[in-house]
């Protein structure tokens, strides 16, 4: 089972990962993707975060290189968007110190992509109670068919915010919880896992793991 790096990756990314699957580390860098970006719920709806990168638009660049742009402040950024959106929620502060340091810039600078992402991955999978060894392929594999793509597993193009990508996945059944902001916006299935984290808490690794569809 394969997946990409993804930047606080949403549900159905950690219930492969919890059902083993690896990250692809010998790809391109492929923009507008949950490489770098995720969705959390705010106040007004669905929110994008994402992480700026150094992008090279007449060169390919090996995933493991991608350099992250640090002349925007998005550390910042993100961890504010982060703390007004799930302030009220009932775990937040409950996890909110496992995750503060690696928004504070004087502390924490990782030069790529591929490298925040692992560290955060990492430490959500451990407050997930969920095994925290990635494992990394060490040679690329071309993708699947699309439309054979989960079968196949194969989850690097089906795992994306693009509804033209998108396509059934037998093995997993998205959750239904109480979101922040459950009286003013409708129920939005598969953000980013910290969602879940900061609403469920303690019970998010079983309600991962619940989401795991055994085929």
């Amino acid at each position: 089972m394969l997946v990409t790096t993804a930047y606080l990756g949403n549900l159905q990314y950690f219930a492969k990962l919890a059902s083993g699957a690896a990250i692809e580390g010998c790809e391109n860098f492929q923009k507008q993707t949950y490489r770098n970006r995720a969705e959390v719920m705010t106040a007004t709806g669905v929110r994008t975060l994402t992480v700026p990168v150094v992008w090279d638009h007449r060169a390919k660049m090996p995933i493991r290189t991608v350099r992250i742009d640090y002349t925007l402040p998005w550390q910042r950024e993100h961890w504010r968007t982060l703390t007004a959106a799930y302030a009220a929620a009932p775990y937040f502060d409950h996890y909110a110190e496992r995750l503060a340091p690696f928004y504070d810039p004087t502390h924490y600078h990782p030069e790529t992509l591929f490298k925040l992402n692992s560290d955060l991955t990492v430490r959500l999978l451990g407050l997930l109670g969920l095994p925290d060894a990635l494992h990394v392929t060490e040679e690329y594999t071309a993708p699947a068919p699309l439309d054979a793509a989960a079968v196949a597993g194969d989850f690097r193009d089906i795992i994306s915010h693009k509804p033209r990508l998108r396509r059934p996945d037998p093995t997993f059944r998205m959750p239904e919880y109480y979101q922040v902001f459950a009286d003013r916006n409708a129920f939005a299935p598969n953000l980013s896992v910290v969602d879940l984290l900061f609403c469920e808490g303690p019970a998010t690794g079983q309600i991962i793991r619940q989401s795991v569809v055994n085929p």
